[in-house]
């Protein structure tokens, strides 16, 4: 089978997903395989949905198998995300994923290259570090030296969150998937006429209880919402000290103590504190990252190659690709025989278990999963 490969949140899935599924299958796939995030996602929130219920919908809605992308790699960087999630699908064997399908507001896949040589020559720099110094934050900092070096096309590339996560994906196969072929589909504008709007846009509608089945395939129930967290994260916060803080992935002595000065305000909630925190060198998503990251136990030597290959759902396209699969890591569906496997293994595997149970939390029904005990199946 020609398979593509698609890295990605579903947070949630929406009409625009179920459209990069057809487009997959247009560009000659005849199967997709899915690496999707589990319980934390990119932004530094827990998933609105729990990861099993977006698999199956995702199953449902185009995807033939969807494998876990485990905290800490899902709620870290663009750069560790692309990564983690490539590796993913390159540990399935070598042409068993022969393309990478994304969106990306940029048309041009030559400009994404471009950008993505760029960012591999400029981005430990000394251009990137004066820019740091002068007080741009990372993402911009780059942006701003490919551009003076490469030109505005390849800036432009740089421009949105999809098209920086197009030129990590594209930095990621040139490593370790050369087999792999990037497939970029130019996004879709958001539009309510065609049922297609943004995931940012569907999670404020969920937030005020608004209908959102015009948007999505399917509507979950029992979704999580993050002012439900918020005391649980501000007393991660409260609890911790400066060298808890130092130990977290992309927190360096500046932030850390950022952080410090503001909790002496004793902000009431999240929101309250990282606007305390903010500057122009941190993006919103990285302060939210390191709350989460407080919060769950993350620390810097978590950040490492992803330890195993765990499928979430799958149908009968999805259980063939397994049975032809020649993988380099542990498979399966069962994470407490993953977590048997290696030390690395066990560590993802009870982060991943405190990230579910911590989105648990922030439901109405508020029922402790154990992820340990999750039985998978095949559907349909």
């Amino acid at each position: 089978m020609r398979t593509a490969g698609i890295i990605a949140e579903f947070d949630p899935l929406h009409n625009g997903h179920r459209y990069l599924f057809e487009q997959a299958h247009e560009k000659g796939a005849e199967a997709v395989a899915v690496v999707m995030s589990g319980s934390a996602v990119q932004r530094g929130r827990l998933a609105v949905w729990d990861k099993y219920s977006r698999a199956r919908a995702a199953v449902r809605a185009g995807a033939d198998i969807v494998f876990e992308l485990p905290a800490p790699l899902s709620c870290s960087s663009a750069e560790i995300f692309a990564r983690s999630g490539v590796a993913v699908l390159a540990a399935l064997g070598e042409g068993a994923v022969d393309m990478l399908v994304f969106g990306c507001e940029i048309a041009d896949i030559s400009a994404v290259r471009v950008a993505a040589k760029a960012v591999g020559e400029l981005k430990d720099s000394e251009n990137v570090r004066t820019r740091l110094s002068g007080g741009m934050s990372y993402p911009a900092a780059v942006a701003a030296a490919v551009g003076e070096t490469y030109g505005s096309e390849a800036q432009a590339a740089m421009g949105s969150p999809n098209s920086i996560l197009a030129v990590e994906y594209c930095r990621a196969l040139e490593e370790l998937a050369p087999w792999c072929e990037p497939v970029l589909i130019h996004r879709r504008q958001s539009c309510e006429e065609s049922g297609i709007i943004s995931a940012t846009a569907i999670r404020g509608m969920i937030a005020e209880g608004s209908d959102i089945s015009a948007f999505v395939p399917e509507v979950l129930p029992d979704p999580s919402l993050p002012e439900r967290l918020d005391k649980v994260l501000l007393y991660a916060f409260y609890s911790a000290d400066r060298q808890a803080l130092l130990s977290l992935p992309d927190c360096d002595e500046a932030l850390a103590d950022r952080f410090i000065k503001a909790g002496r305000s004793r902000p009431q909630s999240t929101e309250e504190l990282l606007a305390a925190v903010k500057s122009k060198n941190y993006t919103h998503a990285r302060l939210r990252r390191t709350l989460l990251h407080l919060a769950l136990g993350v620390v810097k030597q978590d950040i490492s190659a992803p330890s195993y290959i765990r499928p979430l759902a799958f149908n009968a396209v999805g259980a063939k690709l397994l049975s032809e699969a020649r993988p380099s890591l542990p498979l399966s569906t069962s994470l407490s025989k993953l977590a048997a496997v290696s030390a690395s293994a066990a560590r993802y595997a009870e982060l991943e278990n405190r990230a579910s149970v911590l989105r648990a939390l922030g439901t109405e029904s508020g029922r402790i999963p154990n992820d340990f005990t999750a039985n998978i199946k095949l559907q349909g």
